[in-house]
């Protein structure tokens, strides 16, 4: 069951269920766009209806994956260089669109935000999902955890 993100008390509720992310480690990024309509003129473009799906493998407190989705994308960006997740931040903008960092810092510094990831959108909404590691390493999904 997916967890809407809209007011602050959802905001801590997430950190405090997630544990911040701490030693989180991304492992999909999935980006979707069903916005581009035909028109007498040409093409459309509608914003409001692009998908981002992030899982994040969060080793602090025990192995599972979040899944974050975000959608009525404004911007966004996946930096693979980043190791791991330290501590993520989370915050509403001066236009109510929810900000999402990997780095706890970011958010407060707009220079600093573009050596993250980081993800501007209408909404977010997460979930834990179940996460197993079979005995030679590799890693398989189960159930989703409520």
């Amino acid at each position: 069951m997916f967890h809407e993100i809209k007011s602050s008390d959802d905001i801590r509720e997430f950190l405090k269920s997630t544990n911040n992310l701490h030693d989180g480690y991304l492992t999909s990024a999935q980006y979707t766009y069903d916005g581009i309509t035909k028109t007498e003129r040409g093409h459309s473009f509608e914003p409001w209806r692009t998908k981002l799906v992030l899982q994040i493998l969060v080793t602090s407190i025990w192995d599972a994956v979040v899944e974050i989705e975000f959608e009525g994308l404004y911007e966004w960006q996946i930096k693979d260089d980043r190791g791991y997740i330290y501590e993520t931040s989370v915050a509403f903008d001066d236009q109510h669109r929810i900000v999402w960092s990997d780095d706890a810092c970011a958010y407060f510094n707009g220079a600093e935000m573009k050596n993250a990831s980081y993800v501007t959108a209408g909404s977010m909404k997460w979930k834990i999902v179940e996460y197993k590691i079979r005995r030679d390493g590799d890693a398989t999904f189960g159930k989703e955890v409520t």
